[in-house]
């Protein structure tokens, strides 16, 4: 495990949903929640260095991480989608490989979606979405076996935490069967 000390930056990225894909996912959102009127997604890039980056790498990097469809600032509750905690995904890899080949030395680039969902205006606004609410939508807005979710910009911070690997655990599938695998899961 490295004890470089970590440098986090983000660039704002594009959008991140088509307007069909973003309509397709409403319809889907207001069959779980009717107060969900509107989605919007952007993405977000995350850089670890080890120190400050100067002016000119940072315009760099940027000009790099800028692609497709510009943004469109969104409103209402935050939920970001990010690659699972404790893994590097292969867009980080291939992005961190070419911001090396580019720009400068940083460890690494990685990539998360933050989505907006904008909910029915009362007669006195609208009432922000409920932490149960986010919980029943997040899973049309993730895929929890390659991703996390979070409700908060800077959690995906930890997408950098460094962990101790787990020592490799052995199944042996050939004389319990089911069971050694069934025991496995849950262990």
């Amino acid at each position: 495990m490295t004890t470089a000390p970590k440098h986090l930056m983000h660039f704002e990225g594009g959008n991140a949903l088509s307007a069909f894909r973003s309509q397709r996912l409403l319809v889907r959102l207001a069959r779980v929640n009717p107060r969900i009127v509107g989605v919007s997604a952007r993405y977000v890039h995350w850089v670890w260095s080890d120190a400050p980056l100067d002016r000119t790498t940072q315009d760099k990097l940027a000009a790099l991480l800028t692609y497709g469809e510009a943004a469109k600032t969104g409103e209402g509750a935050l939920v970001v989608v990010m690659p699972r905690l404790g893994t590097v995904s292969p867009w980080a890899s291939k992005a961190t490989d070419i911001a090396h080949n580019c720009v400068a030395a940083i460890h690494r680039v990685e990539r998360v979606t933050e989505l907006h969902l904008q909910t029915k205006g009362g007669l006195f606004g609208s009432k922000p979405l409920s932490s149960e609410e986010l919980q029943a939508a997040a899973p049309l807005l993730h895929d929890r076996m390659t991703e996390s979710i979070a409700f908060e910009r800077d959690a995906a911070r930890r997408l950098f935490d460094e962990r101790e690997a787990e020592p490799m655990a052995h199944v042996d599938v050939l004389a319990d069967g089911r069971s050694a695998l069934e025991r496995a899961n849950t262990e």
